[in-house]
């Protein structure tokens, strides 16, 4: 396997694992007190939940987008390699391209 192919993989289940831990810790923790009753109400919002609650979706906008990234750089197959013998490129019209500048 290549190394972009280990890299996008690498990429991309490290931020899938990132965005489920945060998930777990972030809204669900704060939401949940310490005897374990949901303590989120929608009518009675917090500062702290009317902060938390666009930084939250923030972040896991940009973690899809980056484990997006990881998984395209693993499935996308690499360039071929470009064959310099079938471009024909001579020196001579380099040379003569070279005078016509020098010339102007």
């Amino acid at each position: 396997m290549a190394k972009d192919k280990i890299y996008g993989y690498g990429i991309f289940f490290l931020t899938i694992i990132f965005l489920i831990i945060y998930t777990y810790y972030v809204p669900i923790q704060s939401w949940i007190g310490a005897d374990h009753e949901l303590m989120f109400n929608p009518l009675n919002l917090a500062v702290a939940d009317l902060v938390m609650v666009p930084v939250y979706l923030a972040t896991l906008m940009i973690g899809f987008i980056i484990a997006w990234i990881g998984i395209t750089m693993a499935t996308t197959p690499p360039p071929e390699p470009i064959d310099l013998d079938d471009l024909n490129l001579d020196e001579e019209e380099f040379e003569e391209e070279e005078e016509e500048e020098k010339d102007d």
